[in-house]
């Protein structure tokens, strides 16, 4: 008789069988978490979601690319959506915002912000890390031109047009 060890019955299971881990929010959390599971788990489906048209890229840097020290965007990303498939086998879907949460049925509505499709995804287990949007306290001229709050690449690149021009 053959036992087969549980790392041989994993490498067995069908697509259909497989569990299916769904992570909402790319960037610091969400990317950093499917890669994290991917490490524990060589079998689990997992499958991030991110608004953005980034799933990885240096907040830290988005300050340095405002004041010009870091003048070309590219060095600002990360890791790229082929990349989080070539190296750690996770399928990554930017400009897709998660509309809402089924949890009686284990699934997610998904819209592709690019085709403007909509459908549902199911999941064994999901993964929240949409990011949070910046505090604007009630100051006198929080509102003016020229005051930003930077987040996200798109923010500082539309931010730096008027900084640079200076």
């Amino acid at each position: 008789m053959i036992q087969q060890t549980n790392s041989q019955s994993t490498n067995l299971q069908t697509a259909a069988t497989r569990r299916r881990v769904l992570v909402v929010g790319g960037v610091a959390g969400g990317a950093s978490c499917a890669a994290r599971l991917r490490r524990l788990d060589e079998s689990v489906e997992i499958v991030m979601f991110d608004r953005g048209p980034y799933v990885s890229f240096a907040n830290c840097g988005l300050p340095y690319y405002v004041g010009n020290v870091i003048s070309d965007e590219s060095r600002l990303l990360v890791a790229s959506r082929e990349m989080f498939h070539e190296r750690f086998n996770i399928e990554v879907h930017t400009e897709t915002e998660v509309s809402s949460i089924d949890r009686s049925a284990c699934a997610i509505i998904v819209h592709d912000l690019r085709t403007d499709q909509t459908r549902t995804e199911r999941y064994d287990a999901l993964v929240l890390s949409p990011g949070a949007a910046p505090i604007r306290p009630a100051l006198p001229g929080v509102d003016l031109p020229g005051v930003f709050a930077v987040r996200t690449i798109p923010a500082p690149i539309i931010t730096a047009m008027p900084i640079r021009k200076r």
